[in-house]
């Protein structure tokens, strides 16, 4: 089968959301002296965006793994920008990363994504 272009989008759009928080949270982390609690979460989020970008390539090579784990760390990215919020992190940054989260969730739950994981 295939890759869908939902697939062949929610792993682009991983690349990106990888991209983007891997970037915002080594500012997050340089800006906080690298161990209060707001770097902390900078660290986290630093974790899950290089996760995201591994995850990626599994969603672009078709891995049914890759997919739960997407959907894993797009929730987690989701949750982490609220709190980001009240941690004084920008309400477009967490915005812009929540979008590209919300776009993934609804890509990989198409019926032609589902499909293509369980193949």
């Amino acid at each position: 089968m295939n890759r869908p272009l939902g697939v062949t989008l929610v792993a682009i759009v991983a690349w990106l959301n990888g991209f983007f928080q891997t970037i915002g949270a080594i500012f997050v982390v340089i800006g906080g002296l690298l161990i209060t609690p707001v770097a902390l979460i900078g660290w986290l989020s630093l974790a899950i965006g290089i996760i995201t970008l591994v995850v990626g390539v599994g969603l672009w090579k078709g891995n049914p793994t890759a997919r739960t784990v997407a959907i894993i760390v797009f929730s987690i990215t989701i949750i982490l920008g609220i709190v980001s919020l009240f941690s004084g992190e920008g309400f477009w940054s967490v915005l812009a990363g929540s979008f590209l989260s919300i776009v993934g969730l609804i890509l990989l739950s198409t019926q032609n994504a589902r499909r293509y994981f369980a193949r």
